[in-house]
């Protein structure tokens, strides 16, 4: 991929996806004063309303995972992530079924951006080797390609305070971020227990693109299939829009639901889209993206992005349980904001 410039690399998701250059520094719009990230309590405390920018904005101290590991952490919510939890998972390890879920692409998907593919063969002037090699380059954020985002990706809102536990925007340079880049999970790995809700199958199919997804249909997917997230647990949330989910219009969950995650000390967040509804909800002009916004930047939790749910559903109904063991290992690449990947569920 080309050098980025100066600007290219401070763009915000939105503006990428809109094609505007506008700074990530000013990915919400308004001149309101910026919240306070502060560690917080174990303790649940009094249930938490979010229903627009105002209660998300009171509620940021009570989320903000800040300091919670230490000030030098970049795992954030991966520390829930323990050996015993990891070990727990492997017991979920039943019959042996393999269901890989990442998307399969080609040079030629849809919505791909960014892309650039050469296939080179070289059986011709070379006797004794013959083969073939390519080249692939894209930008891996969006909505085609499954991958999951780095601390680093998300900045606080005009970002005054920076990424995930304090960390500076200065740390991301040309050349890749200093911190929080994705060879900070790769360095650890994602091993543990993943939990699919089913929200789709709650309200009896797949869900009108562009759907809102409350805590009572997390709540409702747990009743259905008598499972429950707990703590370090990977959520997968099934809308069942897949690959119908866009930016223009797209299921995802509504910002009530990030006191849901928090309480439960989930690990990671997924579904088959990238978690967010579009467009945004009314109410949320600033916080126009909940859960990249707030749970990257302030709970130091990585979102795994549009995952082949439908095909992970069809395997649990087969399997007839809902929780499983899943392995998602992204690539080391030092500085990077994101990797693609294959997440591979075990029953």
């Amino acid at each position: 991929m080309n050098e980025p410039t100066d600007i290219s690399y401070r763009l915000s998701r939105r503006s990428l996806f809109t094609g505007a250059a506008a700074l990530a520094v000013a990915g919400c719009a308004g001149g309101e004063s910026e919240p306070t990230a502060a560690t917080t309590s174990t303790s649940a405390g009094p249930a938490i309303t979010i229903e627009n920018d105002v209660d998300l904005e009171r509620a940021l101290p009570s989320l903000s995972n800040w300091g919670r590991w230490g000030p030098d952490d970049q795992l954030g919510t991966l520390n829930y992530m323990t050996p015993q939890t990891k070990l727990a998972a492997v017991a979920e390890i039943r019959t042996g079924r393999v269901v890989p879920f990442g998307r399969e692409i080609s040079s030629t998907t849809p919505n791909l951006r960014d892309v650039t593919y050469k296939m080179k063969r070289y059986d011709d002037p070379l006797p004794d080797e013959a083969g073939c090699i390519d080249e692939i380059g894209m930008t891996y954020h969006g909505f085609a390609v499954t991958h999951i985002d780095a601390l680093c990706h998300i900045f606080t809102p005009e970002g005054k305070q920076g990424m995930y536990n304090g960390y500076p925007v200065e740390d991301v340079t040309p050349t890749g971020a200093l911190r929080l880049g994705i060879e900070r999970i790769g360095e650890v790995g994602i091993v543990g227990r993943g939990v699919l809700l089913d929200v789709g199958e709650v309200r009896g199919g797949s869900l009108p693109v562009g759907s809102v997804i409350r805590p009572e249909d997390l709540d409702a997917a747990e009743q259905l299939h008598q499972v429950q997230v707990g703590e370090g647990d990977i959520v997968f949330v099934r809308n069942g829009g897949g690959t119908g989910n866009t930016f223009q219009r797209g299921s995802g969950l509504h910002a009530s639901c990030l006191p849901w995650l928090r309480e439960r000390r989930a690990s990671i967040l997924s579904s088959d889209s990238d978690s967010d509804v579009h467009p945004p909800i009314p109410g949320f002009e600033r916080w126009t993206e909940p859960m990249h916004m707030v749970l990257i930047p302030y709970l130091g939790m990585p979102i795994l992005d549009n995952t082949e749910l439908d095909a992970l559903a069809e395997a649990c109904a087969a399997e007839q349980r809902w929780a499983f063991f899943v392995s998602v290992s992204p690539w080391r690449f030092k500085g990077a904001t994101s990797s693609p990947v294959n997440p591979v569920a075990i029953f």
